[in-house]
């Protein structure tokens, strides 16, 4: 079954996603071309600061290798989006969706076991980005692929 243009970005984006949630370097770069672009922008305000650019499928790759830090044993990220708004144009598309990014941190299971009457999920859960990722797509013989990527943060970014 052949699913719909629209269909298929989405899920080119939930892919996305999970390699920047499993921090797999080069599942994330298959999802762009040869010369993909990203510029990550501080969109804090009315004035948006770009504060890097990578250039290239190797430097995505890298990018994910060297500055996204590994999750420890009971951490994890869950990055969600949401009200996408899909143009397609022929080959091009444009997506804006918002997204953000939670921490997981699971609690370690007290020695001898939860005290009586605890109950759920036991841990904690912050949000740690939120923006909007704005990527541009063409369709490729393999199907669609990013061709660029913008994304906005809205919260204050540091880099030290």
């Amino acid at each position: 079954m052949l699913l719909a243009d629209e269909t298929q970005i989405m899920n080119v984006l939930g892919r996305y996603t999970r390699a920047h949630d499993q921090r797999d370097a080069d599942s994330m770069a298959s999802l762009f071309t040869p010369d993909a672009t990203i510029e990550i922008v501080d969109a804090v305000g009315s004035a948006d600061q770009l504060l890097g650019r990578l250039e290239g499928r190797g430097a995505i790759r890298d990018a994910v290798r060297q500055m996204m830090a590994p999750h420890g044993a009971r951490a994890w990220s869950q990055n969600v989006v949401s009200a996408p708004i899909i143009t397609i144009d022929g080959d091009e598309a444009m997506v804006d969706v918002q997204f953000m990014v939670f921490s997981i941190i699971a609690d370690q299971t007290p020695e001898g076991g939860w005290p009586t009457g605890t109950f759920g999920a036991q841990g904690h859960i912050a949000p740690i980005e939120a923006g909007q990722y704005r990527p541009k797509l063409r369709r490729t013989a393999d199907g669609w692929s990013i061709v660029a990527l913008r994304i906005e943060h809205r919260l204050q970014m540091a880099f030290g």
